[in-house]
């Protein structure tokens, strides 16, 4: 996946537009509560369920979000 902080789109490796982040809080990863699974957590402000997105592909993601396109996701820039 490929981020651009600047406009804050989160594209697949293809081009392909995920989903604008749009979290105004910056909670810490290693500070939420547990989830499901460990790709997930819960934030303490919002108490909505983040995934992490490390370990899966746009593939993934993409489903996901077309499943639930206001799914919280942690995204490493890279």
């Amino acid at each position: 996946m490929k981020y651009n902080s600047e406009t804050k789109e989160l594209f697949t490796d293809n081009g392909i537009f995920l989903k604008k982040m749009q979290c105004p809080d910056k909670v810490d990863w290693e500070k939420m509560k547990p989830g499901k699974n460990d790709l997930e957590k819960i934030c303490l402000i919002c108490n909505k369920s983040v995934l992490n997105t490390d370990y899966l592909t746009d593939e993934e993601v993409l489903f996901v979000l077309e499943k639930n396109g206001n799914q919280c996701l942690k995204v490493t820039a890279k």
